[in-house]
């Protein structure tokens, strides 16, 4: 059995077709606990013609996703708590997938399926030829190679992992990435590839928020740069494990690598000047190469990244389209 959360602002548009896509899942022994988190825009008025008695709406003054996850995880009645934001969306077998896993691996502390990445006017189309590998993963290693593991709308966890590691925590960005590093310290991390999860990327994304975090400020410490990296940062002497450490120190490299893309794409000169001085270990020749750039003219600069963007997801785009039949 699931207890489903959805931390629920300002998402009027789209919470009710993400609610559809929960309430229409094959598994269909679970409950599903929507918290409002202070909605100004009458989110919750779209759910009003909802009467499937799984449903419960639980509201609160606006305290942020972390606190409204924590919120329905305390609320929930069953062992089991999968996660969906507000606009993102399900395939109907995402919750009997999510099964399998929890089958396949009961003592994992963190569960995950795969999911596609697309726009909210784009179609939520998911692979046809969509069989799942189930397995134990090593967190930080996938996560460093930019794999797409999992994300907040494809994890679950055993009631446990909340009881004896905490909770969500109030960073104004990226708690779920803080979350599931916590959780691969100390839990096996077991996956399924199979993609069962739309993320639905608009102009709000976390990637955006986290940048915009670091917007005009002088960056003076690594920690600055991201709630995860300060958090890893903080855990990093007590990590006995050699080969953990190693894969942290990896799982770190991949995160500069994208504070300094964000930043370029941004335009947040402060950051880029600052990034030499906290880089933990050499950064590779691409980033090195935008930090040079960031010494320019910022208007030359600013040229020139935007060049390398669009020249970028150009290259993207006919990869892609050489892999359409």
């Amino acid at each position: 059995m699931f207890s489903v959360v959805i931390p629920l602002w300002n998402k009027r548009q789209a919470i009710a077709s993400t609610v559809a896509s929960v309430l229409g899942q094959t598994w269909r022994d679970f409950e599903l606990i929507v918290v409002d988190d202070g909605s100004t825009d009458g989110s919750t008025d779209a759910l009003r013609h909802v009467e499937d008695p799984r449903l419960r709406r639980i509201a609160q003054a606006n305290a942020g996703p972390g606190a409204a996850r924590n919120r329905g995880i305390e609320e929930a009645r069953h062992d089991w708590i999968a996660f969906l934001d507000a606009d993102d969306i399900w395939s109907p077998d995402h919750l009997a997938e999510l099964g399998r896993v929890r089958l396949a691996h009961p003592h994992a502390g963190l569960i995950g399926t795969s999911y596609v990445v697309r726009n909210p006017a784009e179609a939520h189309d998911l692979p046809r030829k969509n069989e799942g590998r189930i397995e134990i993963v090593d967190y930080f290693t996938q996560a460093a190679r930019g794999d797409r593991v999992f994300c907040a709308s494809s994890a679950a966890i055993p009631r446990r992992t909340y009881d004896e590691l905490g909770g969500f925590d109030d960073s104004p960005a990226g708690q779920d990435s803080v979350y599931w590093a916590r959780i691969a310290l100390d839990r096996p991390v077991a996956v399924s590839s199979k993609v069962t999860a739309v993320y639905r990327h608009g102009s709000d994304g976390l990637s955006v928020k986290a940048a915009a975090v670091v917007r005009g400020a002088e960056l003076r410490h690594a920690r600055d740069l991201g709630a995860v990296i300060a958090f890893l940062l903080d855990r990093y002497p007590a990590i006995r494990s050699a080969d953990m450490r190693e894969a942290v120190d990896r799982y770190l490299d991949f995160r500069f690598r994208l504070a300094t893309r964000n930043a370029a794409r941004i335009g947040d000169f402060l950051t880029l000047r600052g990034l030499p001085r906290v880089y933990l270990r050499s950064p590779p020749l691409p980033e090195r190469l935008i930090l040079a750039l960031a010494r320019l003219p910022r208007p030359l600069a600013r040229v020139v990244y935007g060049l390398g963007f669009k020249a970028k997801a150009l290259l993207r785009s006919l990869k892609r389209a050489s892999r359409m039949p």
